[in-house]
Protein backbone atom coordinates (compact mmCIF):
# COMPACT_ATOMS: atom_id res chain seq x y z
CA UNK A 1 0.00 0.00 0.00
CA UNK A 2 1.43 3.24 -0.69
CA UNK A 3 0.97 5.43 2.02
CA UNK A 4 2.62 6.36 5.12
CA UNK A 5 1.29 5.57 8.61
CA UNK A 6 2.26 8.19 11.23
CA UNK A 7 0.96 7.10 14.52
CA UNK A 8 0.55 9.01 17.92
CA UNK A 9 -0.44 7.52 21.67
CA UNK A 10 -2.67 9.91 22.63
CA UNK A 11 -2.53 7.37 25.87
CA UNK A 12 0.16 4.72 26.82
CA UNK A 13 2.22 3.77 24.53
CA UNK A 14 3.64 0.66 22.58
CA UNK A 15 7.05 -0.89 20.13
CA UNK A 16 8.15 -0.67 16.91
CA UNK A 17 9.72 -3.80 15.87
CA UNK A 18 11.60 -3.63 12.48
CA UNK A 19 14.35 -5.34 11.54
CA UNK A 20 15.20 -6.90 14.92
CA UNK A 21 15.43 -3.59 17.06
CA UNK A 22 12.62 -2.81 18.96
CA UNK A 23 11.93 0.56 19.45
CA UNK A 24 9.61 2.44 22.23
CA UNK A 25 6.44 4.56 21.38
CA UNK A 26 6.09 6.65 24.48
CA UNK A 27 2.71 8.49 25.10
CA UNK A 28 2.70 11.42 22.00
CA UNK A 29 5.45 10.07 20.74
CA UNK A 30 5.15 9.82 16.50
CA UNK A 31 5.85 6.64 14.85
CA UNK A 32 6.38 6.31 11.00
CA UNK A 33 4.97 3.20 9.24
CA UNK A 34 5.73 2.81 5.52
CA UNK A 35 2.57 0.25 4.16
CA UNK A 36 4.65 -0.87 1.78
CA UNK A 37 6.87 -2.70 4.42
CA UNK A 38 6.55 -4.92 7.01
CA UNK A 39 6.74 -4.07 10.54
CA UNK A 40 5.38 -5.32 14.03
CA UNK A 41 3.48 -2.94 16.19
CA UNK A 42 2.23 -3.58 20.02
CA UNK A 43 0.44 -1.21 21.61
CA UNK A 44 -0.31 -1.84 25.57
CA UNK A 45 -2.96 0.01 27.49
CA UNK A 46 -3.12 3.11 25.09
CA UNK A 47 -5.40 5.21 22.75
CA UNK A 48 -4.34 6.27 19.77
CA UNK A 49 -4.77 8.46 16.78
CA UNK A 50 -3.28 7.38 13.28
CA UNK A 51 -2.86 9.55 10.06
CA UNK A 52 -2.36 7.88 6.64
CA UNK A 53 -1.45 10.39 3.85
CA UNK A 54 -0.56 8.53 0.48
CA UNK A 55 2.79 8.88 -0.47
CA UNK A 56 2.25 10.95 -3.57
CA UNK A 57 1.39 13.64 -1.41
CA UNK A 58 4.54 13.62 0.07
CA UNK A 59 7.74 15.26 -1.43
CA UNK A 60 9.94 12.37 -3.09
CA UNK A 61 12.70 14.08 -1.50
CA UNK A 62 11.01 13.88 2.03
CA UNK A 63 13.83 12.60 4.26
CA UNK A 64 14.16 10.14 1.49
CA UNK A 65 10.20 8.20 1.81
CA UNK A 66 11.92 4.73 1.88
CA UNK A 67 13.90 5.90 4.77
CA UNK A 68 11.25 7.08 6.97
CA UNK A 69 9.96 3.50 8.02
CA UNK A 70 10.04 2.67 11.62
CA UNK A 71 11.46 6.16 12.80
CA UNK A 72 10.27 7.68 15.77
CA UNK A 73 9.91 11.99 16.10
CA UNK A 74 10.45 12.37 20.13
CA UNK A 75 7.51 14.54 21.78
CA UNK A 76 10.72 16.30 23.64
CA UNK A 77 11.37 17.72 20.18
CA UNK A 78 10.12 20.59 18.80
CA UNK A 79 9.28 18.67 15.40
CA UNK A 80 8.01 15.75 16.89
CA UNK A 81 6.12 17.11 19.87
CA UNK A 82 4.56 20.15 16.49
CA UNK A 83 3.39 16.99 14.53
CA UNK A 84 2.13 14.91 17.45
CA UNK A 85 -0.02 17.56 19.29
CA UNK A 86 -0.98 18.87 15.74
CA UNK A 87 -2.76 15.47 14.77
CA UNK A 88 -4.32 14.91 18.06
CA UNK A 89 -5.97 17.98 17.65
CA UNK A 90 -7.07 16.87 14.72
CA UNK A 91 -9.00 14.32 15.85
CA UNK A 92 -10.41 16.01 18.47
CA UNK A 93 -11.56 18.84 16.36
CA UNK A 94 -13.05 16.19 13.17
CA UNK A 95 -16.23 15.75 14.06
CA UNK A 96 -17.47 19.47 14.62
CA UNK A 97 -15.60 20.22 10.51
CA UNK A 98 -17.63 20.90 7.77
CA UNK A 99 -16.66 19.54 4.31
CA UNK A 100 -15.05 22.44 2.85
CA UNK A 101 -13.29 22.92 6.19
CA UNK A 102 -11.89 19.26 6.57
CA UNK A 103 -10.46 19.54 3.46
CA UNK A 104 -8.66 22.31 3.10
CA UNK A 105 -7.07 21.26 7.40
CA UNK A 106 -5.89 17.73 5.23
CA UNK A 107 -3.97 20.05 2.87
CA UNK A 108 -2.76 22.12 5.84
CA UNK A 109 -2.09 18.49 8.10
CA UNK A 110 0.16 16.66 4.50
CA UNK A 111 2.04 20.20 3.83
CA UNK A 112 3.27 20.25 8.30
CA UNK A 113 3.56 16.19 7.89
CA UNK A 114 5.96 16.80 4.17
CA UNK A 115 8.19 19.58 6.42
CA UNK A 116 7.88 17.57 9.76
CA UNK A 117 9.42 14.16 8.09
CA UNK A 118 11.97 16.20 6.02
CA UNK A 119 13.64 17.72 8.94
CA UNK A 120 16.34 15.23 10.83
CA UNK A 121 18.83 12.86 9.66
CA UNK A 122 17.09 9.20 9.45
CA UNK A 123 19.87 6.56 10.40
CA UNK A 124 17.94 3.48 9.26
CA UNK A 125 18.99 2.38 6.31
CA UNK A 126 16.46 1.62 3.27
CA UNK A 127 14.07 -1.00 3.84
CA UNK A 128 14.57 -3.81 1.27
CA UNK A 129 12.11 -3.58 -1.73
CA UNK A 130 10.71 -6.54 -4.29
CA UNK A 131 10.67 -5.38 -7.20
CA UNK A 132 7.10 -6.74 -7.30
CA UNK A 133 6.13 -3.79 -5.06
CA UNK A 134 7.90 -1.45 -7.25
CA UNK A 135 6.97 -2.39 -10.33
CA UNK A 136 2.81 -2.41 -8.99
CA UNK A 137 3.74 1.42 -7.47
CA UNK A 138 4.92 2.65 -10.88
CA UNK A 139 2.24 0.57 -12.89
CA UNK A 140 -0.62 2.58 -10.59
CA UNK A 141 0.96 5.92 -10.64
CA UNK A 142 1.20 5.57 -14.55
CA UNK A 143 -2.25 4.63 -14.27
CA UNK A 144 -3.54 7.75 -12.11
CA UNK A 145 -1.62 10.24 -13.85
CA UNK A 146 -3.72 8.69 -17.15
CA UNK A 147 -7.15 7.97 -16.08
CA UNK A 148 -8.29 11.08 -18.76
CA UNK A 149 -7.39 9.12 -21.73
CA UNK A 150 -10.79 7.20 -22.79
CA UNK A 151 -8.57 4.43 -24.78
CA UNK A 152 -6.13 4.04 -21.97
CA UNK A 153 -6.10 -0.36 -21.86
CA UNK A 154 -4.23 -2.98 -20.33
CA UNK A 155 -2.44 -3.58 -24.01
CA UNK A 156 -0.65 0.56 -23.44
CA UNK A 157 0.20 -0.07 -19.93
CA UNK A 158 1.92 -3.69 -20.76
CA UNK A 159 3.49 -2.31 -23.69
CA UNK A 160 4.77 1.21 -21.30
CA UNK A 161 6.59 -1.29 -18.89
CA UNK A 162 7.50 -4.07 -21.46
CA UNK A 163 5.78 -6.90 -19.60
CA UNK A 164 3.26 -9.23 -21.34
CA UNK A 165 -0.29 -8.68 -20.73
CA UNK A 166 -0.17 -12.37 -19.12
CA UNK A 167 1.93 -11.00 -16.41
CA UNK A 168 0.03 -7.52 -16.32
CA UNK A 169 -3.10 -9.28 -15.36
CA UNK A 170 -1.48 -11.56 -12.63
CA UNK A 171 0.18 -8.28 -11.09
CA UNK A 172 -3.94 -7.41 -10.93
CA UNK A 173 -5.64 -10.33 -10.00
CA UNK A 174 -6.10 -9.44 -6.88
CA UNK A 175 -7.86 -6.36 -8.00
CA UNK A 176 -10.25 -7.90 -9.95
CA UNK A 177 -8.01 -7.90 -13.00
CA UNK A 178 -6.02 -4.58 -15.14
CA UNK A 179 -9.74 -3.02 -16.74
CA UNK A 180 -11.49 -3.30 -13.40
CA UNK A 181 -8.72 -1.45 -11.80
CA UNK A 182 -8.49 1.42 -14.11
CA UNK A 183 -12.58 1.56 -13.96
CA UNK A 184 -12.57 1.63 -10.19
CA UNK A 185 -9.69 4.49 -10.26
CA UNK A 186 -11.70 6.50 -12.52
CA UNK A 187 -14.98 6.28 -10.75
CA UNK A 188 -13.16 7.07 -6.96
CA UNK A 189 -11.77 10.00 -8.91
CA UNK A 190 -14.92 11.26 -10.31
CA UNK A 191 -16.72 10.74 -6.61
CA UNK A 192 -14.11 12.73 -4.96
CA UNK A 193 -14.37 15.44 -7.98
CA UNK A 194 -18.29 15.72 -8.07
CA UNK A 195 -17.90 15.75 -3.96
CA UNK A 196 -15.50 18.48 -4.23
CA UNK A 197 -16.61 21.82 -3.28
CA UNK A 198 -14.27 23.38 -5.07
CA UNK A 199 -15.58 21.78 -8.58
CA UNK A 200 -19.67 22.59 -7.75
CA UNK A 201 -19.83 25.07 -10.35
CA UNK A 202 -19.12 22.47 -13.12
CA UNK A 203 -21.05 19.79 -14.37
CA UNK A 204 -21.65 16.33 -13.55
CA UNK A 205 -21.48 15.29 -17.09
CA UNK A 206 -18.20 17.62 -17.84
CA UNK A 207 -16.18 15.82 -14.56
CA UNK A 208 -17.22 12.23 -16.10
CA UNK A 209 -15.89 13.45 -19.71
CA UNK A 210 -12.91 14.75 -18.46
CA UNK A 211 -12.11 11.06 -16.76
CA UNK A 212 -12.53 9.28 -19.89
CA UNK A 213 -16.14 8.46 -19.97
CA UNK A 214 -17.95 9.18 -23.38
CA UNK A 215 -21.82 8.51 -21.71
CA UNK A 216 -23.11 10.53 -19.43
CA UNK A 217 -26.20 7.97 -19.06
CA UNK A 218 -23.82 4.93 -18.94
CA UNK A 219 -21.32 6.43 -16.37
CA UNK A 220 -24.39 7.28 -14.12
CA UNK A 221 -25.44 3.67 -14.39
CA UNK A 222 -21.79 2.20 -13.32
CA UNK A 223 -21.44 4.85 -10.51
CA UNK A 224 -24.76 3.69 -9.20
CA UNK A 225 -23.53 0.02 -9.58
CA UNK A 226 -20.26 0.70 -8.05
CA UNK A 227 -21.07 2.64 -4.69
CA UNK A 228 -24.92 2.50 -4.68
CA UNK A 229 -25.87 5.53 -4.82
CA UNK A 230 -26.23 8.26 -7.71
CA UNK A 231 -23.87 11.31 -9.08
CA UNK A 232 -26.37 13.95 -8.28
CA UNK A 233 -27.16 12.11 -4.61
CA UNK A 234 -23.59 12.26 -3.90
CA UNK A 235 -23.04 15.92 -4.46
CA UNK A 236 -26.47 16.73 -2.84
CA UNK A 237 -25.11 14.97 0.12
CA UNK A 238 -21.69 17.01 -0.55
CA UNK A 239 -23.52 19.91 -0.38
CA UNK A 240 -25.27 19.36 2.95
CA UNK A 241 -21.70 19.49 4.69
CA UNK A 242 -23.01 16.03 6.23
CA UNK A 243 -21.14 12.53 6.67
CA UNK A 244 -23.31 10.92 4.18
CA UNK A 245 -21.59 11.27 1.03
CA UNK A 246 -18.78 9.37 2.33
CA UNK A 247 -21.36 6.24 2.79
CA UNK A 248 -21.35 5.94 -0.68
CA UNK A 249 -17.32 4.74 -1.10
CA UNK A 250 -18.18 2.16 1.58
CA UNK A 251 -17.79 -1.70 1.47
CA UNK A 252 -20.40 -3.64 1.48
CA UNK A 253 -21.63 -4.88 5.25
CA UNK A 254 -19.34 -7.16 6.70
CA UNK A 255 -16.51 -6.41 4.87
CA UNK A 256 -13.30 -5.03 5.84
CA UNK A 257 -14.01 -1.16 6.06
CA UNK A 258 -10.56 0.00 7.14
CA UNK A 259 -8.69 -2.60 4.36
CA UNK A 260 -10.77 -1.42 1.82
CA UNK A 261 -10.15 2.35 2.21
CA UNK A 262 -6.53 1.58 2.20
CA UNK A 263 -6.82 -0.02 -1.24
CA UNK A 264 -8.86 2.58 -2.47
CA UNK A 265 -6.76 5.99 -1.27
CA UNK A 266 -4.83 7.68 -3.25
CA UNK A 267 -4.43 11.59 -3.53
CA UNK A 268 -7.27 13.31 -5.80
Amino acid sequence: MDHLFIHVCSQGGGHLRRAGENRRLNHLDVGIVDLASPLDFVAYASESVSLVLPRSLLSPTTGELDRQHGRILLRDTPVGGLLGQHIVTLCQTAPRLWLHEAVALARVTANLADTCLGIGAVSYPAPTTTSHGGLMRSIRGYIEARLHQPDLAPEEVASAFLISRSQLYRLFETSGGVRHYISRRRLRRALLDICSPALRHRRIGDIAYDLGFRNEAHFSRIFHDAFGSSPRAARAASKRGDAEWLAVASPAPGGNQLEHWLKELMAG
